[in-house]
């Protein structure tokens, strides 16, 4: 488990570093960002559960996020005591971008001699997120597809 842990980190670091230092987001930030444009209109609790973040640590990610122009915070359209998250035009192109180069990124890791294929990796990763979220009585598999 320990080795996992410290792989995913390593592999965050390294997009930080590789994709997301230009851009100027961190992986919290790039994590909201595509959850966001993912889902087009989420609420800010939403976003928090499935990114595995803190309400504090989103408040922040929005924050600066907003202020950047790339989503924009709207009263619910149904309930005004209730937000909801929207990504701008420019936040959709900024999250086409960084997929873009990240894909790139993944494909150079996987690119070495001896690496399992990208699906394979994919795979065992989405079923093991599945198992550990319904244990926990979370979601279905089709969250992390």
């Amino acid at each position: 488990m320990a080795q996992l842990c410290r792989t995913a980190n390593a592999l965050r670091a390294d997009v930080e570093r590789t994709v997301l230092r230009e851009a100027g987001l961190t992986w919290t930030t790039y994590d909201v960002l595509m959850l966001v444009c993912t889902r087009q209109v989420v609420e800010p609790p939403a976003i928090a559960a499935e990114a595995g973040i803190s309400r504090a640590t989103l408040t922040n990610a929005l924050g600066l996020l907003s202020d950047r122009a790339l989503v924009r915070r709207e009263l619910h359209e149904h309930d005004l005591r209730r937000t909801v998250v929207r990504p701008t035009h420019a936040g959709m192109a900024l999250a086409e971008l960084l997929r873009q180069r990240a894909d790139a990124r993944q494909a150079d890791l996987f690119a070495a001699p001896g690496m399992p294929s990208e699906a394979d990796v994919a795979q065992a990763l989405t079923v093991l997120a599945n198992r550990f979220h319904q244990s926990a009585g979370a979601v279905t598999e089709e969250r992390f597809q």
